[in-house]
Order: C-alpha cells, then structure tokens, then sequence
C-alpha cells in the first residue's frame, strides 16, 4: 500500500514537470554583472527581482504581407524596441523563431531558440543582458556571430 501511494504522488510530479531550456555556450566572457535570478510575467522581465524589460505578445499580426500567428516585442523602460520576433511553424511542420536584434540591426535564428524565454535565457547566460537591466552591444554581436542560423 505504501508503495502504491509513493507512485500516486509520483506521477503528478513527472507529468507537469516544466520544460527546461539548455542553454547555448558560446564561451563569451563572464562579466559579474549577468542576472542570478529571471522572472517572466505576462507584460514584463525581471531580472535578479527588478523590472528590467516589457514585453508585449500580440496574435495574428501581417508583417511584410504574410499573417504571423505569434509576434512578440521585448522593451527597455522607455519603450524602445529591442527584440521583436515571430514564432511559426516551418516546413517540417516544428515552431520555429525568427528575432530582429534591434540594437545590432540584425536578423536571428536559431534553432534552440523559440520565444520569449528562451531568448532572454540565452542573452542573460551569455552575458548580452546585465543585473543592472542594461545590455552589452559587444557581446550581443558575439552572441550573434557566434549563433547565428540564419544564413
């Protein structure tokens, strides 16, 4: 009985276990200032507890004449753009994300990064995003370089 009873409280655990994200090495240079602590909300970032971004989702958006069911903007404080990206699915019929680095004025793909999350993740463990909710230019244009797919 008491083994039956472990697996009942087992099996909640593994069937809503969260995803989690790997996130890409890219060996960039560790700085000190790179976030502890990330939150997600709804409408912001937070990053080591403090409200560094907003983050607007809309559904359904036409973007160079073709209908994108998910288009994302990520901004400073100020509601400047910084990152702006649709998710769809390709070919092959997998989500795919396509991000425009506004700062480096860049086009970005890459296949372990979707959306929104996985995005700041990477940026933040990587050394593009600082505690201080400021960016590094020079280390998003290695993040780029270095990771880039879209070619």
């Amino acid at each position: 009985m008491v083994k039956l009873f472990s697996i009942l409280l087992l099996i909640p655990l593994v069937t809503f276990a969260q995803k989690y994200t790997k996130t890409l090495e890219l060996d960039i240079s560790k700085s000190g200032l790179e976030p502890k602590n990330i939150n997600f909300s709804d409408d912001a970032i937070y990053l080591d507890e403090k409200k560094c971004f907003n983050y607007i989702k809309k559904r359904d958006v036409v973007i160079n004449n073709e209908k994108v069911p998910n288009y994302f903007e990520i901004l400073s404080l100020d509601n400047t753009i910084l990152f702006s990206g649709i998710i769809k699915k390709n070919e092959s019929g997998n989500f795919e994300g396509i991000i425009n680095l506004h700062p480096i004025e860049k086009l970005y793909k890459n296949s372990k990064i979707i959306g929104r999350n996985d995005l700041i993740l990477n940026l933040s463990s990587n050394q593009v995003l600082n505690n201080n909710c400021s960016l590094n230019i020079e280390n998003l244009k290695l993040f780029y370089e270095k990771s880039n797919e879209n070619n």
